[in-house]
């Protein structure tokens, strides 16, 4: 929790020339350095989701999470130290790029875990609540994050005369606390990691031959797993499954361009429309807390696992078939073909959150947990791979938005209508992937629980 929160609760200090970051390049200004990083960060996120699966899948969920939360936290603590351990923005490019890439792992290592320690049964139950917990984390993240800024603002031991003037550190606390707080899981999955192996230990006739047998698994388990995304691969459902998680990635992604999409379009203030994004993470938080079990249970009795998978593919094809239909009242508000108040804006956007939440979270992890079997978090990375990819050309997509929107020139009524205009191109890309996304999600679904029922009733 809040390792991918310290960056941007803190960005715009760090194009600041008083956060105390020596900036020694000429060419490139400050901005043009944090525009490199944001964009480095998707390419850093998408290698790890490519080479990561496998070796998880190797060493295991609860090792391969140590390794994650070690690597961040001390990635973290080199940010927040001081002038020592991150002196420049380059140097804290650097970190960031490393933390990205540690972060990338950590949602197949997590459904690693469940495939290890939980019965079947309550995968479903489990990836709801790592969903929930997700949601949460980041809200109480940014939340406590801008409290820590203005504690540290507020404090005089966070700016510094020096020669070139007030030097303002207060965005370091921010990484010290994010850095300290990935110290927490880890303690946790060190002491019920160790508990568990330990247990299953007991049945083992002497340590060296569980060694033998670890080492014999872990050797092999590398090339089980690249057999298992290749036997995968070759089933309809499976590209399915990756067309509709792609999409959704996406449209789950409008998180960071929310509060700007309100400002431009609805013209409300920017603590407003910054209220918006919480609005949609709440609906995101709902939707996992209260429907995980009740729209997508585990398919675990032959008897019934078809009229299971039946009820949910219905259930996805109502989720998205409501973001479809937020997304086309959005569309026809841009084209003025229908008035919408803010309010009635941001209650679309908390129908959005809610309508999203479930499909990008389940099915796919879901797929990965019974079909991956030793190699499920290839399978989940395999997934995220292409989502990261699409995710790059949409940000490209809202990028050049954000520039053709300017107002320079325009009266007050002329204003709104451009920005509007500017903003129809993203959200017609999004309502015809959603539309997408629903078809292959709804398909996927029914072609697993077909392919699933058969072999049941073989074996």
């Amino acid at each position: 929790m809040g390792a991918k929160c310290a960056l941007p609760s803190t960005l715009s200090l760090l194009t600041s020339q008083q956060s105390g970051l020596a900036h020694y390049n000429t060419v490139l200004s400050r901005q043009d350095i944090i525009r490199r990083l944001l964009a480095l960060s998707t390419v850093s996120i998408a290698v790890g989701k490519l080479a990561l699966g496998p070796i998880i899948d190797s060493l295991g969920g609860i090792m391969s999470l140590q390794i994650a939360l070690s690597t961040l936290s001390i990635c973290l603590g080199a940010i927040g130290l001081g002038s020592q351990t991150c002196p420049t923005l380059t140097t804290l490019t650097m970190y960031w790029i490393i933390v990205d890439f540690a972060f990338s792992s950590c949602w197949a290592a997590c459904v690693k875990t469940i495939r290890e320690y939980l019965d079947e049964k309550k995968w479903s139950r489990e990836i709801g609540r790592l969903a929930m917990a997700a949601r949460l984390g980041n809200a109480v993240s940014f939340a406590f994050f801008a409290w820590l800024l203005q504690w540290a603002s507020s404090s005089g031991r966070v700016v510094v005369s020096n020669v070139e003037g007030a030097v303002d550190t207060s965005w370091r606390w921010v990484f010290r606390a994010s850095s300290i707080v990935q110290l927490v899981p880890l303690l946790l999955l060190s002491y019920y990691g160790k508990a568990k192996s330990v247990g299953e230990n007991d049945n083992t006739t002497s340590s060296s031959t569980v060694k033998n047998q670890t080492k014999r698994k872990s050797q092999s388990t590398l090339k089980q797993s690249l057999e298992v995304l290749r036997t995968q691969s070759r089933t309809p459902e499976f590209w399915l499954h990756l067309v509709s998680r792609s999409i959704i990635m996406v449209l789950v992604s409008f998180l960071l361009f929310i509060p700007t999409y309100m400002v431009q379009c609805f013209e409300m203030s920017s603590s407003s429309s910054a209220r918006v994004g919480s609005v949609f993470a709440l609906g995101c938080l709902l939707s996992v807390s209260t429907l995980s079990e009740r729209t997508y249970p585990p398919s675990t009795s032959t008897r019934n696992s078809n009229d299971v998978y039946i009820r949910k593919s219905y259930s996805m094809l109502s989720f998205l078939s409501l973001s479809t239909i937020c997304l086309m009242l959005q569309t026809a508000y841009l084209q003025n073909r229908i008035p919408l108040s803010p309010m009635l804006g941001m209650v679309l956007m908390f129908l959005f959150g809610f309508s999203l939440a479930i499909p990008f979270y389940l099915p796919s992890s879901m797929f990965a947990l019974k079909r991956g079997k030793e190699g499920s978090a290839t399978i989940a990375d395999a997934f995220d791979v292409c989502g990261f990819g699409m995710l790059a050309v949409f940000n490209g997509l809202v990028a050049r938005v954000l520039d053709v929107s300017g107002d320079i020139g325009l009266k007050a009524g002329a204003m709104l209508l451009n920005r509007k205009r500017a903003w129809l191109p993203v959200f017609g890309s999004m309502c015809g992937g959603s539309v997408v996304a629903m078809i292959s999600l709804y398909f996927a679904v029914r072609l697993e629980g077909a392919r699933d029922v058969g072999t049941e009733s073989k074996g």
